[in-house]
């Protein structure tokens, strides 16, 4: 059963790892001009390598039985805990949202000043900021219990993983 919940969680998270991906690859022209982004654009990275290497963990090391490279668990690893802080980040982000409606109604103001080509009105504005939110919040959890998950299996299955040497 749990098995079956880390497969329907993995190709959950496939969707939102290419969107990120695509847009990993659009924004780092603008993060390298923009260090402040340098951050939040890595742990996309992360999501999206994450994502990737996860699947490859479960559709051939799990399911297909075949032995991995030793890098593929670190590759594995390390970019489970940059989903981790991301997941953690965006949850919290989302209750406070969520949970604090001056915050939105804050956020909705300076979209409003910033923007002069956003020609929303206010309660769409709010349905789809809200919307979002929701979105995200249960976007970070899926993607929270899947690292967990992840972690555990790496370890349950750790005889998967070879050394380079015993590969050939």
């Amino acid at each position: 059963m749990k098995l079956t919940i880390y497969r329907i969680f993995s190709f959950l998270l496939m969707p939102v790892a290419v969107l990120f991906g695509i847009t990993v690859l659009f924004l780092l022209g603008v993060a390298l001009s923009n260090p402040a982004m340098l951050l939040p654009l890595f742990l996309l990275a992360c999501i999206v390598i994450y994502s990737f290497a996860s699947l490859n963990f479960l559709i051939k090391g799990i399911d297909g039985k075949k032995y991995l490279k030793r890098s593929s668990k670190d590759w594995l690893k390390v970019n489970a805990y940059g989903s981790i802080v991301f997941a953690i980040l965006i949850i919290s982000e989302c209750l406070v949202f969520l949970f604090h409606p001056e915050v939105m109604k804050e956020t909705m103001a300076q979209a409003k000043q910033t923007s002069t080509q956003l020609n929303m009105n206010e309660a769409d504005l709010k349905t789809y900021l809200t919307s979002v939110s929701y979105f995200l919040l249960v976007y970070g959890i899926v993607l929270l219990i899947h690292v967990i998950m992840s972690l555990q299996y790496v370890k349950q299955y750790n005889y998967l993983f070879q050394k380079e040497k015993n590969m050939e």
